[in-house]
């Protein structure tokens, strides 16, 4: 039995009022595709971008603190402080920037979908992490994201896409 035969958009007679559905639904459907997807992922990188800007503008407008930060509160197991606040704070700034422009955009999505990833599975792991509540719930929220920008990539409205390079 081939799959068209059992697909109710092209069987036979008894796929009929159904074919019929999807077939008004159609415009619908590529409206939505055209529109508000373009709109729906440019909102999603938007907003993606200023959580992780902010944050690595406040380590930049804080910096002595930095030291302090990322040996007691939230260290990072594997760089020492002296090395992870920088590297935190390059990261979130040009990746936020990049993810807003849509330059770059699953690149960029990939490294804060990591970063947020270490921040909730291994900096939250750590005693410091677990006494001050590193990690969150709202950081599922952010990965999911960052996997539909990831996989839809950073959509029409990019410069990825105005550039050729990107969907």
């Amino acid at each position: 039995m081939s799959l068209s035969s059992t697909n109710p958009r092209t069987s036979g007679s008894g796929g009929a009022p159904l074919a019929s559905l999807y077939a008004k639904g159609e415009p619908i459907r590529q409206a939505l595709e055209a529109y508000a997807q373009p709109l729906v992922l440019l909102v999603a990188r938007l907003w993606m971008a200023k959580i992780f800007f902010d944050a690595g503008w406040s380590r930049v407008t804080n910096w002595g603190s930095q030291g302090f930060l990322f040996e007691s509160i939230h260290p990072v197991p594997f760089l020492p402080a002296s090395l992870a606040a920088p590297v935190t704070t390059v990261g979130e700034l040009s990746l936020a920037v990049l993810l807003a422009l849509g330059l770059l955009g699953r690149l960029s999505a990939a490294g804060l979908l990591v970063m947020t990833m270490t921040i909730q599975w291994v900096v939250a792991a750590t005693p410091q992490g677990m006494e001050n509540g590193i990690a969150h719930p709202s950081h599922y929220l952010w990965m999911l994201i960052f996997a539909i920008l990831i996989a839809a990539g950073p959509g029409k409205l990019s410069l990825d896409r105005l550039l050729g390079g990107g969907k």
